[in-house]
């Protein structure tokens, strides 16, 4: 018997969805089981540290608390949108330009690339790992040279000084993602139809206007999906983070992803720290909604 034309027999029986099955239980299982959980904990005052605390339901009590009585909670939330608009932004412009550059001006772009692709093929914890022996106060190489070139006070280092520190943390990130971005975006350049372009350069239209005009606009599908993978990795950050600093010195690069950890694992109230969880839930879902819309709209509207 045929192979090709006995599984063809089998998906027109309307049997193919079955084979989703599989995959849909482990859905439920990695992913929808533990938010549910979540969910069901964030509504109790469940937690390892105080007695009597056993789960008992206490309804929107944390939800309350969250809003109103942990300003930690807030400045957390507060540096978490500042890092993420800032590496997204810096990672967004080097990713972009890099990319227009690879593609007008170098030959073995293949070559060039895979050099630059060297730090987003490095796991975070490695990451954090090296960069933190590089930028250690007493023995970090760079921390050194800063010294030697006058960049840097004798006594400073750059992962202890409380106004330093999350800019540093910041340029880690950009450095391991931005060639993420721009691998992107040279694909989308590379994908573009040509018949626009030759048109534009036919009637007289300087770089300017095309790349403004017809490049960009073109790439809009691809700015927003770089707009929403890298939003959304950038507000779960947290092993590089955790790894570097710890969340300090202090309170300097608490993320809510730091801050969410702390409350469950140290303090272990985790009623109240399934509720911080769930903020990341939150946001990262407004995120997708708002990138969504932005994908799909042409012309000043939207999809449908």
């Amino acid at each position: 018997m045929n192979l090709s034309r006995w599984g063809s027999g089998i998906l027109d029986r309307g049997v193919g969805p079955l084979f989703l099955v599989p995959a849909l239980l482990l859905l439920v299982v990695l992913l929808v089981g533990p938010f549910l959980y979540m969910v069901g904990v964030s509504f109790t005052d469940l937690s390892f540290a105080l007695p009597g605390h056993d789960g008992n339901f206490v309804g929107f009590e944390n939800y309350r608390r969250l809003m109103r009585e942990d300003p930690v909670f807030w400045q957390s939330f507060g540096t978490t949108l500042v890092f993420v608009s800032s590496v997204v932004s810096v990672e967004f412009g080097l990713g972009f330009a890099l990319a227009l550059l690879l593609f007008h001006h170098v030959q073995r772009r293949r070559f060039v690339l895979t050099l630059l692709l060297i730090p987003m093929m490095l796991a975070p914890v490695a990451v954090g790992l090296m960069w933190k022996l590089m930028l250690h106060g007493e023995f970090g190489m760079l921390t050194h040279y800063l010294r030697e070139l006058g960049l840097l006070g004798p006594q400073t280092a750059l992962l202890g000084n409380h106004d330093l520190v999350l800019p540093t943390v910041m340029l880690v990130d950009v450095w391991e993602w931005t060639p993420f971005v721009t691998l992107v975006f040279l694909a989308g350049l590379l994908s573009l139809p040509r018949e626009p372009f030759e048109a534009a350069v036919m009637d007289g239209a300087r770089p300017w206007q095309v790349f403004r005009d017809i490049t960009v606009p073109l790439l809009r599908p691809i700015i927003a999906l770089v707009l929403l993978l890298r939003g959304i990795d950038a507000f779960k950050e947290f092993d590089k983070v955790f790894i570097l600093t710890g969340g300090g010195p202090g309170t300097a690069t608490e993320l809510i992803s730091i801050y969410a950890w702390r409350v469950n694992f140290r303090n272990w109230d985790l009623g109240y720290g399934a509720v911080c969880a769930f903020m990341v839930y939150l946001v990262v879902l407004i995120l997708c909604a708002v990138s969504y819309k932005a994908i799909y709209w042409t012309e000043g509207r939207a999809v449908k």
